[in-house]
């Protein structure tokens, strides 16, 4: 079989289980006792090894077969997680990614892992030396009372225990079964079938470890086991099993109540064991089968069902039919506007209709482009987990908005610039634990890193509460560096000098380190931003923290948009910045500090001339008794701009200026309009301060 064709499957699904792997190593770091995120982590990871296996990636496959080995331990509360088995996992993470992105490369996955392999088996080796200590009494005496009962046996829960316990009272024998496979087995799901059906006919299953859904989806190495009800002998069971083509060693080991009492978890633990194989419980006995087996009936479909419902699409041919629906939507526009001028009912009719059915097809466009910036997100805890251990300081990642949706374009282009800003925010922000004391601060420093919608964009913060910009320093270091001259520096503002930190090589940072002092950073921040049609602002207080905002599009191609004129052009304002339009008479209009103001529901808000932002040449408001506005808003910002007219709303196509019209203030690009005109679009973001 050519495993070619499954490479690209692999590497998305070896990605997937590595986030997740990360991600509940992070939980479990937080709550080192909760045996439930164990178990998520050694299914991944398990997960993980078999697909690498299968795929021929060798060492990738017995790196995570020592991670997991270690994680069994800890699962069967025989081990307890501290800080250096957390640093060997975290580094066999790095590694196992390190290897997927080799195989990405065209590699064959390989790398030098002696020293994390060394390490792990370091855990368990001492482990054994003192796992007579550390190994539960239930463990220690089943094994006691049992020994061809491995101790690394799923126990049982109380629900699970007493079932059996009825069983011996009404004369029925309970079995522990231990099945091997040959290493050449081909069809491990198919022999595990047929071992179930064989119990199935001859008695009930009570457990199963791995479950049964992990068995039917292959998801195990060579080996299961069984704990079971049987009609026959063990030494029956012995043969018929043995019989199953394929099957290479059968253990089969009756249990006592005594052995069964050993086996068999304290209520507490059964609560967090239960859940993790709930399709494996089966009813025991004749009497309890209808009532037990129903709950396994109705277990909810698994991840496995769900991924057959999606299909993975290049990007490219997403792009092309975003291309060919909004030159369908520019003519669309322009036949509505005819079918308005030749006024024929069946011709409107029709227009209206492929109108409706072409902005149901636009609204599954956009989706289907639209990606929660989560996908970047969840790299950053490991990442500030990771440095600030390097850095000796206590920090808290708070992040919030990670559902706000992206244009995957841009989703891809923006992870480096937010990488840049978190390690600036870590290295430079983020004091020491012992300056935070000493300022009178907590000594855990708290990043926010915030993503939330505004009009056609989208912001993204990070903010923390470190020591702020040193604007002094900054200035000195800019001066010196040949940033700007004294004189420009002396009329600088505020805002002015804290984006001096965004030049190209420019650092405050006192000596080189592998995080910062090298002058590369926030200035690729900025370009890349730029690049993107969004803009980068900073904002801090010395002492009391600083905070990035990063203002990016929403989308890069189709909007809603409220058409307006002024004087002989035509603007188009996005729908989603617009609060509300109104009308404005020029007695209601006040004056605050030279700065034009309205009152609105209760509150003073700033009013824009539009006219004189745009420098209009056929258009003064100041002529006008009574102005219409529209009311915009970024976050929790309100403003009102004057306009002459309104058009009405339309749906438009957002083009690029080119890159000889760029930066433009308040003008974020263009559209076609229907009958030809082109239109320019304002971005309403950039008219509130």
């Amino acid at each position: 079989m050519d495993m070619n064709a499954y490479l690209s499957m692999f590497i998305d699904e070896s990605n997937d289980h590595l986030q997740s792997l990360n991600e509940n190593l992070l939980q479990l770091e937080s709550d080192p006792d909760d045996l439930s995120i164990v178990q998520s982590i050694f299914r991944s990871a398990h997960t993980l090894k078999g697909m690498s296996a299968t795929m021929g990636f060798e060492d990738l496959a017995a790196l995570t077969h020592e991670m997991e080995n270690v994680l069994d331990l800890v699962r069967n509360s025989k081990l307890k997680m501290d800080s250096f088995i957390f640093d060997t996992l975290f580094k066999g993470l790095d590694a196992l990614e390190a290897m997927v992105q080799d195989i990405v490369a065209g590699g064959t996955g390989k790398a030098d892992v002696t020293a994390i392999v060394a390490s792990l088996q370091t855990i368990l080796k001492s482990d054994y030396k003192s796992g007579s200590s550390a190994a539960p009494a239930p463990v220690a005496a089943a094994a006691a009372a049992a020994p061809s009962i491995s101790t690394n046996a799923a126990l049982l829960d109380q629900f699970q225990s007493s079932i059996l316990l009825q069983s011996m009272e009404s004369g029925h024998q309970p079995f522990f079964i231990q099945v091997s496979l040959e290493e050449t087995c081909v069809l491990k799901a198919v022999r595990s079938y047929m071992v179930f059906d064989l119990l199935e006919r001859n008695g009930e299953i009570v457990k199963s470890e791995p479950s049964v859904q992990d068995l039917e989806q292959e998801k195990f190495d060579r080996s299961f086991s069984v704990f079971t009800i049987s009609s026959l002998k063990e030494s029956e069971l012995l043969q018929q099993i043995g019989n199953i083509s394929e099957i290479a060693t059968v253990q089969v080991t009756p249990l006592d109540p005594e052995s069964l009492a050993a086996l068999t978890t304290a209520p507490a633990a059964a609560a967090v064991e239960a859940p993790a194989a709930p399709a494996a419980e089966a009813p025991a006995s004749p009497s309890s089968a209808k009532q037990a087996s129903e709950p396994v009936k109705k277990t909810p479909p698994t991840t496995g069902g769900a991924v057959a419902r999606t299909i993975r699409v290049d990007i490219e041919r997403l792009d092309t039919l975003m291309n060919l629906f909004s030159e369908l939507l520019i003519d669309r526009v322009r036949l509505e506007q005819l079918a308005s001028e030749v006024k024929r009912n069946d011709l409107t009719e029709t227009v209206e209709h492929m109108a409706r059915v072409s902005s149901d097809l636009q609204n599954i466009v956009l989706k289907l482009r639209m990606v929660p910036v989560d996908s970047v997100f969840n790299r950053f805890p490991r990442m500030i987990r990771d440095l600030s251990k390097s850095l000796d300081k206590k920090i808290e990642l708070v992040i919030t908005g990670a559902d706000t949706e992206l244009d995957r374009t841009v989703i891809d282009e923006i992870g480096d610039p937010l990488v840049h800003l978190l390690r600036n925010s870590v290295d430079h922000g983020i004091e020491t634990i012992a300056d935070r004391i000493a300022a009178g601060k907590p000594e855990t420093g708290t990043i926010h890193l915030r993503a939330y919608h505004s009009g056609n964009h989208v912001f993204i913060e990070v903010e923390e509460d470190g020591s702020g910009i040193n604007q002094e320093k900054v200035l000195q270091i800019a001066i010196k560096n040949g940033v700007v001259t004294e004189e420009q520096g002396r009329n600088l503002t505020s805002d002015e000098i804290n984006m001096l930190i965004f030049a190209a090589g420019f650092s405050t940072a006192d000596k080189i380190s592998d995080i910062s002092g090298r002058g590369v950073g926030l200035d690729v921040v900025k370009t890349k931003i730029t690049s993107l049609g969004g803009n980068v602002t900073v904002d801090s207080a010395f002492g009391r923290g600083t905070k990035f905002s990063v203002q990016l599009p929403l989308t890069l191609s189709i909007i809603s948009a409220m058409l307006i004129k002024l004087g002989s052009e035509k603007y188009a304002i996005p729908l989603t910045s617009i609060v509300e339009t109104g009308i404005v008479k020029r007695a209601d209009i006040l004056q605050v500090h030279g700065n034009q103001m309205i009152q609105f529901r209760n509150s003073i808000i700033p009013l824009v001339s539009l006219s004189k932002v745009l420098e209009s040449p056929d258009y003064d408001e100041t002529t006008e008794i009574e102005t219409e506005i529209i009311v915009i808003r970024k976050g929790d910002k309100w403003a009102a701009i004057m306009v002459d007219e309104f058009i009405g709303q339309s749906e438009i196509v957002l083009k690029t200026l080119g890159q000889y019209l760029t930066q433009i203030h308040a003008i974020s690009g263009a559209t076609i309009l229907g009958d030809g005109q082109v239109a320019l679009i304002i971005d309403p973001n950039a008219l509130i301060k």
